[in-house]
């Protein structure tokens, strides 16, 4: 189904951009440990949905998911398939991130790189749905790019990476609770800092702001999060096998 054969943005996207990505990141945080939870899940989940919302529009647009339709399978399947397609490409796409992380970063993570790569991959698929879904509704490139800064932008405002979700208005703290990145971040947190552990946070909003925020995730929040993204990840699918059968 996808064909990566001369398709040198789509390579450059999962082989180049996180490594540069990583490296640029690295030259401006001396000392990123704190930060490195929010940057790698933002990071990802913002790849992630890039190469799977282009991608899929490029297999509606060349005809090659019309004709996968009028075969035998199922909407539903259909969708699971290239889940499966752009699962591949997100995996490597993680691994580049995760070895940049490591090289340019040197960052540890207090509960295994392991169990790191295992979020960083649950992010990915999170976005992966969410990027297919929001794709069937975009008839070119550029308009799948209009979905960032409407769904993309404000999960990152709001989901904990400037400041923690519970100092949001109550109303903006249920939204955030309700976005992928937010229980990515929660993951993040745990994996790379441990249990309870202090983060220094930087902050966007001025020389006086106070950049000391404490960040503390417990380890029942953290398997909250894990069932949230599985959660989001399956949900998103489903909605774009329901939005193509009725397309279809």
């Amino acid at each position: 189904m996808l064909s990566l054969r001369g398709d040198r943005r789509t390579l450059g996207l999962v082989f180049v951009v996180p490594a540069l990505l990583i490296y640029l990141f690295s030259e401006v945080f001396p000392d990123p440990t704190g930060v490195a939870p929010v940057l790698l899940g933002v990071i990802v989940f913002i790849l992630t949905y890039i190469l799977t919302a282009i991608g899929f529009l490029r297999e509606r647009t060349a005809g090659t998911l019309e004709r996968i339709l009028v075969s035998p399978a199922s909407r539903t399947g259909v969708v699971s398939g290239y889940v499966l397609g752009f699962g591949v490409l997100a995996t490597v796409q993680s691994g580049v991130l995760l070895g940049s992380a490591v090289y340019f970063l040197d960052i540890e993570f207090e509960h295994g790189v392991i169990l790191f790569f295992a979020v960083e991959l649950l992010g990915a698929l999170s976005a992966l749905g969410l990027g297919i879904l929001l794709s069937l509704f975009a008839e070119n490139e550029f308009q799948a790019l209009q979905f960032l800064p409407v769904v993309i932008a404000p999960q990152v405002i709001l989901g904990g990476t400037f400041i923690p979700i519970e100092e949001l208005p109550d109303a903006l703290e249920l939204l955030a609770r309700a976005m992928p990145i937010t229980y990515i971040l929660d993951a993040m947190n745990y994996v790379v800092l441990g249990e309870g552990e202090a983060a220094e946070r930087w902050s966007i909003l001025g020389d006086g702001a106070d950049a000391d925020l404490v960040i503390e995730v417990a380890a029942a929040d953290f398997w909250v999060a894990v069932v949230a993204l599985c959660g989001f990840t399956l949900v998103s699918i489903a909605a774009a096998g329901v939005v193509m059968r009725r397309a279809g």
